[in-house]
């Protein structure tokens, strides 16, 4: 969450100076990217060796994306949308591997379980809002209803992690 606050406060700089917010996401979708699929590593342990050569390729695809498709001062949707769809992967194997392993404890006084449906909702949403985004730019459409509701949904993330979080120190607590 540290590094999403951080690359959010440098986007506003970037827009009072630049009248564009588009570069820190070039530099903030691979440390996303990294650290999001190593949260799920610690728990898909059969698919260590997949995620791990995923940061290599993910983080080749976005040096050539840069360079060859979208420049800094634009929204990295091609960079965004193989991560989203490799985040929802991680959370639908990761909802398989809980149901195949459910203890005592229900599943909605879990905090992964709030994490990651979470996560399945933000992702899953942020793949469709992220394919149509830079066509909307272009065509001069309006893109603040997907941004509104992207705003909305990052909220809705991070109340959940905090949730989730809570859980997790309340069940620690009680062993």
């Amino acid at each position: 969450m540290l590094i999403t606050f951080i690359s959010e406060s440098i986007t506003r700089i970037f827009i009072k100076e630049f009248r564009n917010s588009c570069p820190p996401y070039h530099i903030y979708q691979p440390l996303q990217y990294f650290f999001i699929t190593t949260f799920y590593l610690s728990y898909l342990k059969k698919s260590t060796a997949i995620i791990s050569w995923s940061w290599v390729v993910f983080a080749l695809f976005t040096i050539i994306n840069l360079a060859f498709f979208q420049n800094v001062w634009t929204v990295p949707t091609n960079a965004m949308l193989p991560a989203n769809i490799a985040y929802v992967l991680c959370a639908l194997l990761l909802f398989k591997n809980i149901l195949q392993n459910t203890g005592e404890q229900p599943l909605l006084k879990q905090g992964l379980f709030w994490y990651n449906t979470s996560t399945l909702v933000l992702f899953t949403f942020n793949f469709f809002c992220w394919s149509f985004y830079n066509v909307l730019l272009k065509t001069k459409n309006s893109t603040l209803t997907l941004s509104d509701i992207t705003y909305v949904l990052n909220i809705q993330y991070y109340i959940t992690t905090g949730i989730a979080i809570y859980l997790d120190s309340r069940h620690k607590q009680n062993e």
